[in-house]
């Protein structure tokens, strides 16, 4: 899945993630290896696509790219559980294998040629052109990631006999690499009349078109192909994509629309057995998705009871799941959903003994800090909000120090100091402003007005403003 504006295993900036790698801060460490753990043998290249591209076309092998951001819990779920994974070991020589933080300065170039509405995204390059042969937005099992880089390196062989929908795959892959997301819509849709159902090709292309629809503002051209093709994907990640980012496009029709009434229960029940299916193999991370987006449905429709009952259930299932961590790393994974479904618990307290620590075993990350904020807020002790909105402040770097501010300008607002928050919001305009245009969206502006308006404009006399709960993630 991804954290993205929002395609269901995908992040996004403003949407809703985690870990610094040790460099992670650090604009100098652009020409540093990071080093597979013993399963798979894969080093990375990190922060530099020149060098990886270098170094493939001399090896003549493909390039690999995963670009990620900190601030994405898809992101390091797959650097904690995925790439490490003994099931890849098979492929590790058969390409180059580069990281791209996107969050930093040093990446600009990188960002600008190959934009992304959400993270990860994985994308292999043929170095011969320099163009992406396949691209996912997303998180993969290990076992479908391995079949997936199998299949595009055979492929990209010399002389290997191609098909329509492969080719067809590769001029979507190329086509959303840049941004060309016309290019990309079509290409996806002959990829998906020339593939067989149920393959690989055309799970691929379900996947990529369905969040192509959605990031585009085509909620009724995503109902209409998750209904179409729900039977036509295998169970898996593809699968989950599907119905979760079908489901939220058929909460954004209107409550008369006659695709949303006939579509949204098929759908809720879908991602629901998804969810609680054991037999489906996902990522935690992934099924902890499907948890939040039933959640989130059967709120949207009025039914607390229900959507109490799904937030029962994706806690026990999360905290389940951070006990089994090995490391502090791999139970941070965690952190960002946990947090959200204690506050759709509306008990926001369970968060802060795992935040605190999570805060003492990686140090240089802002994340444990500024969920700390959120949680403060909604717990409505601002002060403490405020301690770490600012300790968060100075460790967060790149887009997502937009989220943080607004955090800290709501913090500072309810302690009474209005000159800090106005401060603090012209320091997120000033950030925005200054994005690189493939980081910045339009929502960025809108989420500053929004704030200023709830901070300088509430709907009583009183300065205590109602906590926004929206969490950096």
């Amino acid at each position: 899945m991804s954290d993205g504006r929002r395609a269901f295993s995908t992040s996004a900036p403003l949407g809703s993630g985690l870990l610094l790698v040790l460099c992670a801060a650090l604009v100098g460490c652009a020409h540093a290896e990071r080093g597979g753990e013993a399963g798979s043998g894969i080093r990375f290249i990190s922060d530099d696509f020149p060098e990886a591209l270098a170094r493939a076309r001399a090896e003549g092998k493909p390039l690999f790219v995963d670009a990620w951001a900190p601030w994405c819990h898809s992101c390091v779920s797959m650097k904690t559980y995925v790439f490490p994974d003994g099931v890849l070991s098979p492929v590790a020589d058969r390409f180059v294998w580069l990281e791209v933080d996107t969050e930093k300065p040093a990446n600009r170039a990188f960002v600008e040629q190959f934009p992304s509405d959400a993270l990860p995204t994985l994308m292999v390059i043929d170095p011969r052109t320099g163009q992406a042969f396949r691209r996912w937005v997303g998180s993969a099992t290990v076992v479908e990631l391995a079949a997936r880089l199998r299949a595009t390196a055979l492929a990209l062989t010399p002389g290997a006999p191609g098909t329509a929908a492969q080719s067809a795959l590769a001029r979507a892959s190329a086509a959303d690499a840049t941004g060309d997301h016309a290019r990309a819509t079509e290409a996806y849709r002959q990829a998906l009349a020339a593939s067989v159902p149920r393959s690989l090709d055309h799970a691929q292309a379900v996947e990529g078109l369905v969040q192509r629809l959605a990031q585009d503002g085509d909620p009724a051209g995503c109902v209409e192909l998750a209904r179409e093709e729900l039977s036509h994907v295998a169970p898996g990640t593809a699968l989950a994509t599907l119905v979760a980012t079908g489901l939220a496009c058929a909460l954004e029709l209107d409550e008369d629309d006659r695709r949303r009434v006939t579509t949204l229960g098929a759908l809720e029940d879908r991602v629901a057995n998804l969810a609680r299916d054991p037999s489906v193999v996902l990522m935690a991370d992934d099924r902890s998705s499907l948890f939040e987006s039933e959640e989130g449905a059967r709120r949207a429709r009025g039914d607390l009871a229900a959507a109490r009952a799904t937030a029962l259930r994706w806690t026990a299932f999360l905290e389940q799941e951070a006990g089994r961590a090995g490391s502090p790393e791999a139970r941070a994974v965690f952190d960002s959903h946990r947090l959200s479904a204690y506050l759709a618990l509306g008990e926001p307290e369970r968060a802060v003994s795992m935040l605190e620590q999570s805060a003492r075993d990686l140090p240089k990350d802002y994340n444990p800090h500024a969920r700390l904020a959120v949680a403060y807020l909604a717990m409505r002790e601002p002060w403490k909000a405020l301690e770490h909105a600012r300790q968060a402040s100075s460790l967060v770097y790149g887009s997502q120090t937009l989220r943080v501010l607004l955090v800290r300008a709501e913090a500072e607002a309810r302690v009474g100091d209005a000159h800090a928050a106005r401060v603090t919001l012209a320091r997120a305009e000033k950030l925005v402003n200054e994005l690189p245009p493939a980081q910045f969206h339009a929502s960025m502006s809108n989420a500053i007005a929004a704030k200023r308006k709830a901070i300088f404009e509430p709907p009583t006399a009183s300065r205590d403003v109602t906590p926004d709960t929206s969490q950096p993630r």
